[in-house]
């Protein structure tokens, strides 16, 4: 069974003819003038003065706009041009070079035209005005033929200088000289008259083979990019010039260059369209380039081109669009290129995001013959995997696994492309049906995959594929159940996966709670935070990234909007810390063990989760778990003036934090100071989140009605916070055996809290709370202990 990816690189289905290099070179001919000085040439006409030049002055030369002639250039001055109303002498002319005078071929000087016969006796002082005027204007008329001639000289000094110079560092501070020049708007006539000589020089220092002058031939290729820019009005020659170039030449490196000299031309013009005449020919030359390139290198920089003209000449790009994508798409599914490479390919695709969404047919065909791709590969896998015999047509495993990963990353990608436009809410053609249909037949391929053969690629692009569709889905409930059973199935598979899938696999289950959020079931969060799951283990991943991520998925669950569901999430972590707590205080002989008689309360009442119970965990990993769960506690305890997080859990998040962990606990901070110090760290965040709790220590407020049921607000809820923070920090600070850091934290916070009471005269009555006096007695008493450890 024959398999072919649409997306398969062009062979020669838009080759372009190779017989650009039409232009002859341009020959100045110095014949006319010697048949001037002989014969006598009418006007302007008689003086040659090279196409090159001819060009910059001939309003209807072809190719020339009046725009990019230069205006009153330095090589001939407007005065050696005589008004249409003037009449020249037979035989008249004038030579550029300077080799002739007003009157070598019977012009009449500007004493001679202003000289009067009927002369009065003023004669004399009118003839000195002529012949100063004449002698200015001479001198005007030498300076200007010495401008031009210094700009030429310059530049072919320059041209010498760069080709003959055997020094490394001048030859590259020639060139960049002759950056400069370039450049400079003024110097255009001497670069055209000497256009050939430029491009031949620069095409001898390109094509230069020493490792050694690698930024000399990067300098020319700039130089070369500017040049064609400059002298845009040359643009449709150095274009056909460097293409030509580029086909001839026989080394890649050489080429590379040519195509830098490409995109600087287009990136320097920027959205000036100076090269719009131009730009079908650019970019039908770079369309054909793309199509015959073999190596990453030269497929970047001809693709900066064609994103540079797509993004200034978006009408011409949009003609070659679908060719240029069928070309990347070949790349990208081309499963033997590195990683890096094919996400550059998917980053170049996603930028043309307008292109995609203007040709909307032609994104969602592709996206159906990518999926039929996929589930052609699927089903071959299934056929392997069933034990059937297999037809010889059948790819193995080996050939079908990579393909479908590639697939299912170039599905993604495409997904990505069309961007905010596939979403359902848009209208068609991406429906509701549509996206849910793609989602399951996507969720069936990967599963299929997976029974046959474990194969991470498949399974990381398969996850990626997900996402993707599940950002704008509205999930059903049968939906729902397939995704969520996808989701768990895949964390399972991260026991035997690095930390690239391991990442992947915790972003979509991330996702899926954030997407179907608060109509999650209950079962998925208890099979997501219960001890065999896998989520637990890569909490302790050395990978920091993964790690993140799992706290990532903690935060998403218990940001739940969904009270049944949160509370359940809740217990379990709580659970957790409790079998933590207990992990630390057993080996310390401070918790009770089962069976016997316990003098006092069980040390952490209210937080156990019988799941939980029968684990024990290891010191660092007890240590781990606390601080980890403490983390992600901050998502709702941190949630200002939260209904859910000082009413609705039980305990509050302040009851858990202030009595429940045992912060007072001697010998947890003595043998588990980071543990003590994290607690405390925790409810000093929620605390300051809430102000500390100041201003409802003083109401009175009763009780309200809420949805139908009586239950106290915020307000009365947490009235008695404040002095419980109180006590705690007394107490805190009388302890001797206290982790400096914690205590540092302690008088910090004490400080807070006694700034914010000054802050309004309304807080003037908590000066006399009892709380508030035994706060400051004990807070005396700890002065000396506090200066010691200080």
């Amino acid at each position: 069974m024959s398999r072919k990816a649409l997306g398969f690189r062009l062979s020669s289905a838009h080759k372009l003819q190779r017989n650009w290099n039409d232009w002859q070179p341009r020959l100045v001919s110095r014949d006319s003038v010697s048949a001037a000085s002989q014969d006598g040439v009418k006007c302007i006409a008689s003086r040659d003065l090279g196409p090159a030049a001819a060009a910059v002055y001939d309003p209807t030369a072809v190719g020339v706009t009046t725009s990019d002639r230069p205006v009153s250039p330095p090589l001939l001055h407007n005065d050696a041009f005589p008004d249409t109303a003037d009449t020249l002498d037979e035989g008249g002319g004038y030579e550029a070079a300077g080799g002739f005078s007003d009157d070598t071929f019977g012009w009449k000087s500007l004493g001679q035209e202003l000289r009067i016969n009927d002369a009065t006796a003023d004669l004399t002082t009118f003839q000195q005005h002529g012949n100063r005027a004449l002698a200015s204007k001479d001198m005007r008329k030498s300076h200007d033929r010495g401008m031009s001639h210094s700009d030429e000289s310059r530049l072919s000094n320059l041209l010498r200088r760069v080709s003959r110079e055997e020094d490394r560092d001048r030859r590259l501070a020639t060139v960049r000289q002759l950056r400069e020049f370039i450049t400079h708007s003024d110097n255009k006539v001497a670069l055209v008259k000497q256009l050939d000589t430029i491009l031949s020089t620069l095409n001898d220092i390109l094509n230069e083979s020493s490792k050694l002058l690698s930024e000399l031939r990067q300098e020319a290729a700039v130089c070369l990019g500017l040049l064609c820019t400059a002298l845009s009005y040359e643009a449709e020659r150095i274009f056909k010039w460097m293409f030509v170039k580029f086909s001839s030449s026989p080394r890649d490196e050489v080429r590379l260059l040519y195509l830098v000299a490409a995109y600087r031309a287009l990136e320097a013009a920027g959205e000036r369209k100076a090269f719009s005449p131009v730009m079908q020919l650019v970019m039908s030359s770079l369309q054909s380039i793309l199509e015959n390139l073999d190596t990453p290198e030269l497929l970047c920089q001809s693709v900066r081109c064609i994103l540079q003209v797509a993004r200034c000449y978006p009408h011409v790009f949009s003609t070659n669009f679908r060719d240029t994508v069928d070309i990347l798409v070949g790349w990208h599914i081309d499963h033997t290129q590195k990683q890096s490479l094919t996400q550059q390919v998917s980053g170049w695709l996603q930028s043309l995001e307008q292109f995609w969404v203007a040709d909307l047919t032609f994104s969602t065909t592709l996206l159906g013959q990518f999926l039929e791709d996929m589930e052609a590969y699927a089903e071959d896998l299934g056929h392997v995997g069933s034990g059937e015999a297999v037809d010889e047509d059948i790819p193995p495993p080996t050939v079908s696994l990579p393909k479908l990963a590639a697939l299912l990353r170039v599905f993604s990608t495409v997904v990505r492309c069309i961007g905010q436009r596939f979403n359902p809410i848009r209208g068609p053609p991406i429906t509701q049906a549509y996206v849910s249909d793609v989602l399951n037949r996507v969720l069936a391929c990967v599963s299929t995959a997976k029974q046959v053969l474990f194969s991470e690629p498949v399974l990381t692009a398969g996850n990626e594929c997900v996402c993707v569709l599940l950002v704008s889905l509205e999930p059903s409930a049968q939906l729902t159940d397939a995704v969520i059973t996808y989701g768990l199935d895949q964390l399972d598979a991260c026991r035997a996966c690095g930390p690239e899938y391991s990442l992947a696999v915790l972003s979509l289950i991330t996702l899926i709670v954030d997407q179907i959020n608060t109509k999650l079931p209950a079962w998925f969060v208890e099979k997501l935070l219960a001890p065999t799951s896998q989520l637990l283990e890569l909490r302790f991943n050395r990978d920091r990234e993964v790690m993140s991520a799992a706290l990532g998925v903690y935060q998403s669950v218990l940001s739940l909007k969904n009270i049944p569901i949160l509370e359940a999430a809740y217990k379990l972590v709580l659970g957790e810390m409790a079998c933590a707590l207990s992990s630390l205080l057993v080996p310390l002989g401070l918790s009770p063990t089962p069976g016997t008689p316990s003098p006092t309360p069980p040390p952490f009442p209210g937080i156990q989760h019988p799941v939980f119970a029968p684990l024990t965990l290891t010191p660092e990993r007890a240590e781990f778990t606390l601080i980890f769960n403490l983390s992600a506690l901050t998502t709702i305890g941190n949630t200002k003036n939260s209904l859910i997080g000082m009413w609705a859990l039980s305990p509050t998040v302040f009851a858990l934090l202030s009595q429940n962990l045992m912060l007072v606990h001697s010998d947890l901070a003595v043998y588990h100071p980071a543990v003590q110090y994290a607690v405390l760290y925790t409810l000093y965040s929620h605390c300051t989140r809430h102000d500390h709790f100041i201003s409802s220590s003083l109401s009175s407020s009763s009780p309200s009605l809420f949805d139908g049921a009586v239950i106290s607000t915020v307000t009365t809820a947490t009235r008695k916070h404040f002095s419980t923070l109180l006590s705690l920090l007394g107490a805190l600070l009388r302890k001797e055996q206290l982790y400096t850091e914690a205590r540092k934290l302690l008088l910090t916070w004490s400080l807070e809290m006694c700034l914010m009471m000054k802050r309004s005269d309304t807080y003037t009555p908590l000066f006399s709370l009892p709380s508030f006096h035994k706060f400051c007695k004990e807070r005396v008493c700890s002065t000396t202990v506090n200066t010691v450890y200080l």
